[in-house]
């Protein structure tokens, strides 16, 4: 009896000590500081994106510190803009553009040589299943033209056009809108170029590119450029759901053959469904982004029966978040900025700051001062919780606006403590506020550099 009690101590011990993973802002790209077009992680140091062209030069951007610190890496590469990025590590990648032109690149990006181009078209995708074999999406060359839907079996050195590509008719693909479980199974999104159309159709293969492609005409809202089902998400070869330029969900149960209508967690604006990331783990996740208002992310499990609005540094409210690529539940990376934006970089993890002090449960809310206090950088804010909830704590400036967020997630009851980084912000006086549970308190600190 002893020896289960002790589990169960140790369970609950666990349990109260178990954070959240939320979204925070890592860092902007290198100026002139391009909208982020595409994004590609091979693992949580290795960080590709490909951007609009700026300053008469193309530029895909490269990390090797998780997106802390960024190199441009455009050796050989058209001054136009890109889309649809691949890397296999910080050495081997491969990026297109607007020409319909595809760039491979075996030493980090100092030089890129074209291996395919294609007059008239347009790069939406490409994405590589293992070292040899690869798939690429682009744009029909024009109207009753076959989609450049396109094959590599010698890692991304030639690319064969798929014999029964569909034909397009008035319509043409859009960046990052396909998704995957398998080589096999494979759906794409595309865009109906008709004012005020009423639909867009969903191409879906269960026997891989070289196989038979059948699509879907789904409903949705147009507007004077037409209607695009621009997001696309499947979290195995029968669920999943796709999005709109018109902010529309559909959803569909039989792999993407039939869609049905979903009730958008959105209530208020004219916003635009911009991408979305479905998790392969059993979990059902599915990430959909939408800018309009502002930009907001929210989470399904249950496909769209209930949803839950993940917070968002203001960086990536004031921006947009073009593409999202996950490693893990819990590791997760989004690429942000649209025309006329500033290129960001933002990450999804469990935050490291903040620590439990205790699994005790304290009998009353409280925020202590920070300590030290002046500070330079960083600075501890430790608080307590007598009972669980949401919990967000945030740092605002003497005007009452908001430079970070440091916790906006469900807690358990406890003392915790977080790490306050300041190294950004300039000298003066800043202000942070404790808000659950109908408990709310704010203390000032001052920060001296």
């Amino acid at each position: 009896m002893k020896k289960i009690f002790s589990i169960l101590l140790l369970l609950v011990t666990v349990s109260a000590f178990a954070q959240t993973a939320q979204w925070s802002f890592v860092s902007n790209l290198l100026p002139p500081n391009p909208p982020v077009n595409s994004i590609t992680v091979p693992d949580a140091n290795t960080i590709w994106v490909v951007c609009d062209a700026s300053g008469g030069a193309a530029r895909v951007y490269k990390s090797t510190n998780g997106g802390v610190n960024w190199l441009l890496r455009n050796g050989g590469l058209p001054a136009v803009n890109g889309y649809g990025i691949f890397a296999f590590d910080t050495t081997t990648a491969l990026v297109g553009n607007t020409n319909g032109s595809l760039f491979k690149t075996t030493n980090g990006g100092n030089n890129w040589t074209s291996v395919l181009t294609v007059s008239g078209s347009f790069s939406n995708g490409v994405h590589m299943f293992n070292a040899n074999y690869g798939i690429y999406s682009g744009d029909p060359t024009g109207n009753g033209a076959p989609y450049q839907f396109r094959i590599t079996t010698d890692g991304g050195n030639t690319w064969n056009l798929a014999p029964t590509a569909p034909i397009a008719s008035n319509e043409f693909g859009v960046i990052n809108a396909w998704d995957w479980t398998d080589s096999s199974h494979i759906w794409i999104g595309s865009a109906n170029t008709i004012a005020s159309a009423p639909n867009a159709k969903v191409y879906r293969t269960s026997t891989g590119y070289y196989g038979t492609w059948s699509n879907a005409v789904v409903t949705g809202t147009g507007g004077s450029t037409g209607c695009y089902y621009q997001a696309v998400g499947f979290v195995n070869p029968t669920n999943g759901m796709v999005g709109s330029s018109g902010g529309d969900l559909r959803k569909t149960t039989d792999g993407g053959a039939t869609f049905t209508t979903v009730t958008p967690p959105w209530t208020a604006g004219t916003v635009a469904v911009i991408n979305m990331n479905a998790l392969k783990d059993g979990s059902n996740a599915i990430r959909v982004t939408v800018a309009g208002d502002t930009t907001r992310m929210f989470r399904t499990t249950n496909l769209g029966v209930s949803w839950i609005r993940e917070p968002l540094p203001t960086e990536a409210t004031s921006g947009q978040v073009q593409h999202i690529q996950f490693l893990s539940a819990n590791v997760g990376f989004a690429g942000l900025g649209a025309t006329g934006g500033i290129g960001g970089f933002m990450k999804y993890s469990i935050p490291t700051g903040i620590t439990p002090i205790n699994s005790n449960v304290p009998a009353e809310f409280s925020l202590s001062q920070n300590y030290p206090n002046p500070f330079n950088p960083s600075t501890m804010i430790k608080f307590s919780l007598p009972k669980s909830g949401n919990v967000t704590l945030k740092v605002y400036n003497t005007i009452g606006k908001e430079v970070e967020t440091l916790i906006s997630e469900d807690m358990s009851a406890g003392t915790y403590e977080v790490t306050f980084d300041a190294s950004k912000l300039n000298s003066g006086m800043y202000f942070y506020r404790l808000n659950t549970n109908g408990f709310s308190e704010t203390k000032r600190m001052m920060l001296v550099k």
